[in-house]
């Protein structure tokens, strides 16, 4: 769905079954204003820490993956609208 913040397929490849990712920081709030390329949340993928970027411009309505929380391959973690 266009919005949806998800972990980029390619950075899952290095994983084995069983692995996952946690959400260690929300870098925006729900309501905040975006901008397309915006970091808006650090997550933990094995040894390393990512930031999620903003897909385009909008407005962060809703965070799915609250902060310690583990997900899994292809999981929605927020959901941005456009302005």
């Amino acid at each position: 769905m266009m919005g949806d913040v998800v972990l980029d397929p390619l950075l899952w490849e290095s994983l084995e079954a069983g692995d996952g990712a946690r959400v260690e920081e929300w870098l925006a709030s729900e309501g905040d204003r975006v901008h397309a390329g915006q970091p808006i949340a650090r997550v933990r993928l094995l040894h390393q820490s990512l930031e999620l970027v903003a897909p385009h411009d909008g407005v962060l309505e809703t965070i799915l993956v609250p902060v310690g929380d583990r997900f899994a391959h292809g999981a929605v973690l927020a959901r941005v609208v456009p302005f």
